[in-house]
Parts: C-alpha cells; structure tokens; sequence
C-alpha cells in the first residue's frame, strides 16, 4: 500500500520504524513533518508545537509497530498527522488548557482515528521521552547510578533479593527534582515511564535517530571540529540571508501588528546576567564546561553592543553534541536574538528545539507569541495566527504585567 504523499510503500516505513532504521526515519522527517507540522498548527497549535509533536509521534508509533500494534491498513502518513494532533491535544487536557474544536476529518481518516492509542499510552509516551530529556541534564555521576538501577531493575525478577537502593537514594531525588517530583513517592525505584527510554533499546534508537535528525536540520550539519568553520559559517549567513527581505517587505507592513510587536517586545539587556538570574533559584548546580561559559561571555558582549550577527554567530558555535548540555540556554537566546534580527522564523525555529521546558516554558510561550506578532507585521494574512499564539501565551503566564500586556495585544490585533 503507498499513500499519495508518501514516496514508499507502507511497509517500507513500518518495517523501518520496527527496527528504528535511521535512513527511515530521515525519509519520514523529510517527507512528513512539515505538513504534519502545519496540521497540528491549523488545530490551534503553533508550527513549532506540530514539530515537537510529530517527533512524539514517530517515537510512539515506533513503539506500536514493534508491538504489533499499529493498524496495517493505516496509512503511514495519515496516522502520523492524527497522532501528532492526538497527542498535541491530550497534552492540552493534561495542562488543563482549552482544547479548540477541529475540523470533520475525512472519510479516509475516520478508521485511523478510530484506530489512535488511547490518552494513558499518550501520556505515558509523553512521560517517557521527558524522562529520557531530564535524565540527559543529571550530573554525569547521577546518570551512571539511575543507569544502573534502571538495569536492575529491568533484570530484576519476583524470586531474587530486593534492590539495595542505599546507593542510589539522592541520584533518585536529584531526579525527582528536575521532573517536578519532588516530595512524591514512586510505586518502584523508577516508574516505568523513567526506566523503559534508559533500557528499551528500540526507544533508544528511535530517540537517538529523531535527535541525529534534529540537530543536523536545524545546524545544517554543523562539523564539531574548530579548525573548519566554512560550514557553519554558511549555515550563520543562510539563517540570515531572510534578513533583507523582511526589511523590504517591512514598508509593506499592518500598523496594528507593527505597534503591538514594537510596544511588548522588550528583551533581556543581557545574555549573562539573565541565565545567572535563572540558574539562581536552582537547587542543583548546573555545570557547564568552560567552553559554554566563554562563547557566552563573548556573545553578552557583542549582544550588549546589539550587534546582532556576531552575537548569533557566538550562540551558534555552540550547536554540538558535545556541547548538548548548553542548548537549551543557547536555542532561547538565539530565539531572541532572531528576533532582533527581525527573522521570525530563526526565532520559531529556535524555539522548536528548546527541551529545558521547565526552566522557559513561560519565556518559550511569550517569545513565540512575539514572533507571531512580528511575522503579522510582515504578512498581514498572519493576524489570525498571531492572535492564537498571543492567546496560547496569555493561558500560560502567571505575570500580572505579561496577563495585561497579552489582553492588552489581543485587543489591538482584533482592531
């Protein structure tokens, strides 16, 4: 069976995602996710939300491929798009945000919708790869002892002598601490949402596939070497060749967007100072190697001097897998910085990869909403898309200015 827009037969993905092929993977990321992407974002969502939930779904339909559990008549792609606006959607029920109404589906979707997981293995899938996220952020000690005792416990059966968790106890709360755990008590040493992405070696390699993917389409393959810098260099220039354009295009602009962008877009005055702001309130310190700590000083200071090209050109240097523990911090200043380069899109892109959601996820709401906004000055036709991501923002502030700046910003897009 092959779908319209599929290059391959079905099988060919299924058997693919069964072994976590990475040539599969690719062809699905190269052919699928940016109109699932897009889906996800007519549902209500953001284009960024459709690309971190089209990767939950490749993870999770791995899963049911290897268990025999996906539907074979089910058009790969039809299953990946709905799946993706599944998941999407009972993550915000999770949140207890609104869930918008979406369209009819098709004829040819009614059976594939029926066919979906149900909202526990969502949510368990979801809970999975957020473990296999904070788990990356421990200490490399803290990592090797919950490895261990994930093995353990893998391979431990009812007839053999209880686990000794003496070794184990503070790696376990330093754990809890980053899921937002803190103070509960788990039925085992680790839940099962913790252990299975540590010893499933299927989810590990579909993880590590997604990962591989992920990086190489936004760091455009990015060498790890510091003697080459003519690719990453090209990679800087390309991200912002858009530049141009989007100040042609800016005499062009709605009014109304342009104001609202100008009278709510108000950033950091500098990189340094607001990460030390952020890690303050930590309990565990974070350590970072002295590369992180020196690419960041030089960015503040091209940042402070609001020369924005070198500043970005700092960030990006450090788009490396061995630099991984940096990312999150080097993605959300980058988002800020693509947007004082008037690129909207560096911006979302940025932010798309963004996993440390527990330390931004407000700051990742308000800034995708900012570039919204932006992209509405540029392209009036974006207003509607603007609105709902100001309103996303709106739901997911707990600051009484933000609250009064969002309502404030909904009523001057309405004009």
């Amino acid at each position: 069976m092959t779908d319209p827009i599929a290059t391959f037969p079905n099988e060919t993905y299924l058997n693919g995602l069964r072994n976590a092929d990475l040539s599969v993977v690719d062809a699905l990321y190269h052919e699928f996710r940016q109109p699932i992407a897009k889906a996800v974002q007519a549902t209500g969502g953001t284009y960024a939300d459709g690309g971190t939930f089209f990767r939950v779904a490749i993870i999770h339909t791995a899963r049911l491929v290897h268990e025999d559990k996906y539907p074979v008549d089910a058009p790969i792609y039809l299953f990946l798009k709905n799946l993706s606006v599944a998941q999407y959607r009972d993550w915000l029920v999770e949140k207890e945000q609104e869930v918008p109404t979406i369209a009819v589906p098709s004829e040819e979707e009614i059976p594939v919708i029926a066919s979906l997981p149900d909202s526990t293995s969502m949510l368990e899938v979801r809970l999975q790869i957020r473990a296999k996220r904070q788990f990356s952020k421990l200490q490399i000690e803290d990592q090797k002892n919950i490895q261990a005792l994930a093995t353990l416990q893998a391979e431990h059966r009812p007839e053999m002598a209880a686990i000794n968790l003496a070794p184990y106890t503070k790696s376990i709360e330093r754990l809890k601490i980053l899921m937002g755990e803190r103070g509960k008590t788990w039925d085992t040493p680790l839940p099962s949402w913790v252990a299975i992405p540590l010893t499933d070696t299927l989810f590990h390699k579909t993880w590590s596939a997604c990962e591989a993917l992920e990086r190489r389409m936004y760091s455009s393959q990015i060498p790890a070497s510091n003697e080459n810098k003519t690719i990453r260099n090209a990679f800087i220039f390309m991200l912002l060749l858009t530049v141009g354009y989007a100040a042609y295009t800016w005499i062009f602009r709605d009014k109304s967007p342009v104001e609202v962008y100008e009278n709510n877009f108000n950033p950091p005055a500098s990189i340094v100072e607001d990460m030390a702001q952020r890690y303050s309130k930590d309990s565990i310190a974070p350590l970072r190697p002295q590369v992180c700590i020196d690419k960041f000083n030089e960015a503040d200071v091209y940042y402070k001097k609001k020369e924005w090209r070198d500043a970005a050109t700092s960030l990006a240097s450090m788009i490396e897998d061995s630099l991984s523990v940096c990312q999150s911090d080097v993605f959300f200043y980058l988002s800020i910085v693509g947007l004082q380069l008037e690129n909207p899109d560096l911006t979302l892109e940025c932010i798309s990869k963004i996993e440390d959601l527990d330390r931004y996820g407000e700051d990742i709401y308000w800034y995708m909403a900012l570039a919204y906004v932006k992209m509405a000055a540029i392209d009036p036709e974006q207003k509607d898309i603007a609105r709902r991501a100001v309103e996303r923002a709106l739901s997911n502030t707990e600051i009484p200015e933000r609250r009064t700046q969002a309502e404030k910003m909904l009523e001057e897009l309405a004009e």
